[in-house]
């Protein structure tokens, strides 16, 4: 578990409600991107009884499941598309069968009066760690413009040769000690506008694209680092 200032940066999972307001979407925003497949939401289980093995195309339209055994799982499971998609939108959903790679399948078993089912509410729905970060790596994030005060200025007379380029040394200086004091933003589009805020206090207004290059090493590393820790 890693600490920044006394705040806690990362979790093994995060509900829906804190992943929507982390992203500034809606449910109903939220619910398009799984069903376009841009996003894997999941549940925890407890020692659920699921039936494992793979998915054989016979041909013509034939498919055949060679089973390779059962097992119990507990953590997090993810879910198939359109499940997920009906959880949030309906509220609610019967669930037989897990999200697999390839093609395997993974159902839950029957057994007893257990018809091989849950249901699962809205309220369950979970994003991984690991999902969540690989969703907002794959975002192409807008950072709006910073409003810049009206002020007169005379035009400077004309010089020859390159202008003066911006300090990135202490740039990046600025920018550890921000993350040291003020936390680590929620998103990377938060740590470029920090930045950008940073650069208009000393009346210096670079291109936005640029700081999104300079952030986006110490983001990417740093999240990658997490990753490597244990939960």
């Amino acid at each position: 578990m890693s600490v920044v200032s006394g705040r806690i940066t990362r979790k093994p999972y995060y509900g829906i409600d804190e992943a929507c307001r982390r992203w500034e979407i809606s449910a109903i925003d939220l619910a398009g991107f799984v069903i376009e497949r841009e996003i894997v939401l999941s549940v925890v289980v407890a020692t659920l009884p699921v039936d494992v093995g793979t998915i054989e195309d016979m041909g013509n339209g034939d498919w055949f499941r060679i089973p390779e055994g059962r097992r119990h799982v507990t953590g997090a499971m993810d879910l198939l598309p359109i499940d997920a998609w009906r959880i949030l939108t309906v509220g609610s959903q019967v669930v037989r069968s897990f999200r697999a790679e390839g093609d395997g399948y993974i159902d839950i078993a029957e057994r007893g009066d257990n018809a091989g089912e849950i249901v699962v509410a809205r309220e369950q729905l979970i994003v991984r760690h690991a999902e969540l970060t690989r969703f907002e790596a794959a975002q192409e994030e807008i950072v709006p413009p910073v409003s810049r005060p009206a002020v007169a200025v005379t035009p400077p007379a004309a010089v020859r040769g390159a202008p003066p380029k911006y300090d990135w040394d202490e740039f990046y200086c600025e920018l550890v000690v921000s993350t040291q004091i003020d936390g680590f933003p929620e998103s990377q589009a938060a740590m470029v506008r920090r930045m950008v805020e940073w650069f208009a206090t000393r009346n210096l207004y670079p291109d936005q694209s640029t700081i999104k290059k300079k952030v986006a090493l110490l983001w990417r590393r740093y999240h990658e680092a997490l990753a490597r820790l244990p939960a």
